[in-house]
C-alpha cells in the first residue's frame, strides 16, 4: 500500500471480529516494527503476543477488577486531565464533543465506548509492550516510535489497531497470564485484528490544523 494511504488509513478500531491473526503475520508486522529508531540502537522494546486462553484471561480478571471497583495500577502513571496543558485538554474536550455527535446523543456514545473499552475492544490479539524498569525517558520516546511503526505496518498488512489505557490498567492480571518479568515496565497494550463493519468503526477523530503545530522561525 502506498505510504501515505498507510498513514492516512490508520484509525482506532473499537469493535473487532474474532478471526484470528497468524503468528506468522504478528511475526511480519514486530519484525517490520524493529526498523524504528532508538537510542544508540538500543532497541529497549520486547512484545508479548496474548491470544486464546492467555487474553482470555486477562479479558475475565479485567471485568472481575472493573466489578469489584478495584483502583487501576498502571506501570506508567496517569495524570488527571485538569492537570495536562490548556491546549491538550481542548483537544480531549474537542473529541468527546464529536464522538457525543458521531452517535445520536451522549447516552448512546457513552454506553457504546464504554462496552466497547471494558470488552477490550472484542479483539482476538493484544500485543503488549514493555521496556526495561527505571529506563530513560528516551527509551519511552523510542517505545511510542516503535508502536506507531506497528501499527502502520499492521495497517499495511490489512490489519486494525488500538493502543489502550485499558489494556494495562491492572498490569498484574497481564504478567501473570503471560509470564512478564518483574524488571519490565508493561507500557501499553494494542489490540489488533480485523475490522467489523459497525457504527463505531466509522468514527474518525481530527486533528488541528497544521500551522497550529507548525512553527517557523
Amino acid at each position: 500500500m502506498d505510504f501515505k494511504k498507510v498513514v492516512q488509513a490508520r484509525h482506532s478500531v473499537r469493535d473487532f471480529s474474532d478471526k484470528k491473526v497468524s503468528p506468522q503475520t504478528i511475526k511480519n508486522i514486530v519484525q517490520l516494527a524493529q526498523q524504528a529508531p532508538s537510542w544508540v540502537n538500543s532497541q529497549p522494546w520486547k512484545v508479548y503476543v496474548a491470544q486464546g486462553q492467555s487474553l482470555q484471561a486477562i479479558k475475565t480478571k479485567f471485568l472481575e477488577n472493573e466489578t469489584a471497583g478495584k483502583k487501576a495500577d498502571p506501570d506508567f502513571p496517569t495524570l488527571h486531565r485538569e492537570d495536562w496543558s490548556e491546549e491538550t485538554q481542548a483537544n480531549m474536550k474537542q473529541w468527546r464533543h464529536e464522538i457525543v455527535h458521531y452517535f445520536e446523543n451522549f447516552d448512546e456514545a457513552h454506553a457504546t465506548m464504554t462496552a466497547a473499552s471494558d470488552a477490550l475492544n472484542y479483539a482476538p490479539t493484544i500485543l503488549y509492550l514493555t521496556i526495561p524498569k527505571n529506563s530513560s525517558a528516551w527509551s519511552v520516546f523510542d517505545l511510542g516510535a516503535f508502536a506507531q511503526t506497528l501499527m502502520l505496518a499492521a495497517k499495511d498488512q490489512g490489519l486494525d489497531t488500538i493502543p489502550t489505557y485499558n489494556s494495562v490498567r491492572y498490569p498484574a492480571a497481564v504478567r501473570n497470564a503471560l509470564q512478564i518479568p518483574d524488571d519490565e515496565t508493561l507500557a501499553v497494550g494494542i489490540s489488533l485484528g480485523y475490522a467489523k463493519d459497525t457504527h463505531i468503526n466509522g468514527f474518525r477523530s481530527k486533528r488541528v490544523d497544521v500551522d497550529d503545530i507548525l512553527k517557523f522561525n
